[in-house]
């Protein structure tokens, strides 16, 4: 059961990712069928909500402390890796301000403890997310993939951090409860399917279909939300810089 539903929620960020690679924003964004932008928001939306919470109920079968350690670990990794993506693109634009807000060294990153780290990651990701639109960003590795990756790392942790412990106790139920919520999000991005076929007029249209496609395929990843997470939900997680 953990398996199934680890690799549907790995798939669905898997193509989340796909859609948000510059070449193919490009394809779909404030582009006919305006429905694929609107539906795809709540799909991302959602995703994170339960990538959350299906770190919560499996914490009850790895152990809480084990599992706020490996969600603090890829917090800090999500963390250091976009702050030093974002030094270089500050230091290329001139941006000497926003520069100091996130040189942070791996070391400093990993002395934050909780709430501090929590809201350290989340500074960074704002301001990751403000320079992501910025000509040159995504090339110094400031992209939307990446404040993904960050922005489901401070979830994840922020909330095994501040879940109650009967919360985490009564796995059972949460299972169910994440079972159904699975099941709709795998309807949302179903409906996804049906509209990324119009967007095949122009060669990066056709690519984007492609890559959707093949992002649609559920690959066995063997682990659980909340262990080491995928980027933005599929493939390997980024090697420590």
């Amino acid at each position: 059961m953990k398996d199934r539903i680890t690799n549907q929620l790995d798939m669905v960020g898997t193509c989340l990712n796909v859609a948000d690679r510059p070449e193919n924003y490009a394809v779909w964004n404030a582009q006919p069928p305006l429905d694929f932008s609107g539906d795809l928001s709540p799909v991302r939306g959602e995703y994170q909500s339960i990538r959350a919470a299906a770190a919560i109920a499996y914490a009850a079968t790895t152990g809480t402390t084990d599992a706020k350690a490996t969600a603090e670990t890829t917090l800090e990794n999500a963390a250091y890796t976009l702050a030093r993506a974002c030094v270089a693109h500050f230091r290329k634009t001139g941006n000497q301000a926003d520069l100091a807000k996130v040189d942070f060294s791996r070391s400093q990153i990993v002395e934050l403890r909780h709430q501090t780290l929590v809201s350290t990651a989340t500074l960074i990701r704002d301001l990751a997310q403000t320079a992501s639109a910025q000509p040159g960003a995504a090339g110094r590795g400031v992209s939307t993939a990446r404040v993904t990756i960050l922005t489901n790392a401070i979830t994840t942790f922020s909330t095994l951090l501040n879940a109650p412990r009967g919360q985490i106790a009564n796995r059972a139920s949460l299972i169910r409860e994440l079972e159904t919520r699975v099941a709709g999000l795998m309807n949302l991005i179903a409906a996804l399917d049906d509209l990324v076929l119009q967007f095949d007029t122009t060669p990066a249209g056709r690519a984007f279909i492609a890559a959707w496609k093949q992002a649609r395929m559920i690959v066995d990843g063997g682990h659980g939300p909340g262990e080491d997470e995928p980027p933005a939900g599929g493939g390997t997680p980024p090697a420590n810089p």
